[in-house]
């Protein structure tokens, strides 16, 4: 099978991007909605993997004080195991501002996912929407990375 990425451009697309992250994160994971829904989405890049007229992954990106912080990177259950997670964070990472310090804040069960892709855990333990999470910072250098930038 197939899959695209590109930017969530359109109201209908970021609309199929908040339908998967709700599936994912809220009704899956438990995340309350007002945790997911947190009033951010105006000020972020979102991105879309479909597969043919599905779509099957989102995220979003948002530039910081940090830097370039990917987020709310969802697939659907599904698709996962599919590599659909390396193509929509490649995809990001290619799209990130020249010079920017690129991080995640990571769901501990995600670390090892985010690790294969050259990000480094460099943040303490802390807690969100009840679901343990590392901020991990992207090292473009280590083998193994992820983009093109």
């Amino acid at each position: 099978m197939s899959f695209s990425v590109s930017p969530a451009a359109s109201d209908a697309e970021r609309a199929l991007g908040r339908e998967l992250r709700h599936a994912v994160f809220v009704v899956e994971q438990g995340v309350p909605a007002d945790v997911e829904i947190d009033g951010l989405d105006e000020v972020c890049q979102h991105f879309l993997v479909r597969a043919g007229e599905h779509a099957v992954a989102t995220a979003r990106a948002r530039a910081t004080e940090r830097g370039w912080k990917l987020e709310r990177v969802a697939v659907a259950q599904p698709y996962r195991r599919q590599a659909v997670g390396r193509l929509l964070v490649q995809r990001m990472l290619a799209d990130a501002p020249a010079g920017s310090v690129v991080y995640v804040h990571a769901q501990e069960s995600a670390l090892g996912f985010w690790e294969r892709l050259g990000f480094v855990a460099d943040g303490p333990r802390f807690v969100e929407g009840s679901i343990g999470h590392r901020r991990m910072s992207w090292r473009p250098t280590r083998a193994g990375t992820a983009g093109g930038r």
